[in-house]
Order: C-alpha cells, then structure tokens, then sequence
C-alpha cells in the first residue's frame, strides 16, 4: 500500500506551503542575527546538513577554447575539498565543519555544523586532464579546463531558410 496515499493532496500541499513559509520567516529571523552565526544564515531551517541540495552551487561556462566551471564553498579552506575529473566528469567533494562558540555575561552561544558534500558536474564536451587548473578565492573555486581539439572543432554552423 502506497503511504503517500493515505495523505489527501491538498493536505500534503497546505503542509508544504506552511513549511515554506515557516523557512522564509525563519531564514529572516536569522539573517538579523547573522552576526553572531554566519554559518545560520546560509542554511535553510528544516534542512540537514546532510541533504545539502546540490552542494556547492556551480556555474558552467563554455568559451570556444575551455569549459570554466566556478563553485561556491564558503567557509572552506583549500584543505577540506578536493577537485578531480574522471572522464567525462568533473567532481567536487569536502567535508564541512564548523564549529563557533560566543560568551558573554549575558549569554552563551555554542553551534556545530557537520557534514559531507559531493556535486558531479557532466561536461559537455572532452577536456585536456593534464592542463587542467583550479584557483581558491574567498569561498570560491574557479576551475579551467581546456577543450580537447576534437572538441573545438566539432562545432557545424547549421545555415537556417
């Protein structure tokens, strides 16, 4: 027997809407206190650090010459992620940890955030491994990988009537 069943839709519907807006007045909440947890305010409420929803966000460009692929890992020193390519593949994956802790007379603040990431980006084309390059900024990490010469010249100029 099929659980989801059990729940009428527009139940299940109504509790998604409440959870959302449970997470907007939530996250806002948060961001006011932002100074005293940083960490707080990039992570939605109801969600584990586990279930990270495509973890590290990335943006993939393609030039004529490279695929230039830039992801985001705030917080994350050069040591606690690692980039590798495997075929057709790029892969990111680290581990997050955080750890802050705040006194003062009037208060104790204590937090710690655990967890691993994995993101596989496809590429769209075939690259050169060996002159693969990768440069760690301020929570970024831009990666250029040079196209193959196959494929830089499989482009077709298709004429339209």
């Amino acid at each position: 027997m099929n659980k989801n069943a059990l729940i009428p839709v527009r139940l299940r519907e109504t509790v998604n809407e409440l959870r959302q807006v449970i997470n907007y007045w939530f996250d806002r909440l948060v961001q006011g206190r932002s100074e005293t947890s940083p960490a707080l305010s990039a992570e939605p409420f109801f969600t584990s650090l586990f279930d990270l929803g495509g973890y590290p966000a990335v943006d993939v460009e393609e030039t004529a010459d490279e695929i230039i692929v830039t992801a985001e890992v705030p917080g994350l020193s050069e040591k606690d992620f690692e980039v590798e390519l495997q075929g057709q593949r790029l892969i990111i994956r680290g581990e997050k940890k955080v750890q802050q802790e705040k006194k003062d007379r009037s208060y104790y603040y204590s937090e710690c955030q655990y967890g691993s990431f994995s993101r596989i980006i496809p590429l769209p084309c075939e690259v050169i491994a060996e002159k693969a390059s990768a440069k760690y900024k301020n929570g970024i990490v831009e990666i250029h990988l040079p196209k193959s010469e196959s494929a830089k010249s499989h482009r077709v100029q298709i004429k339209v009537e």
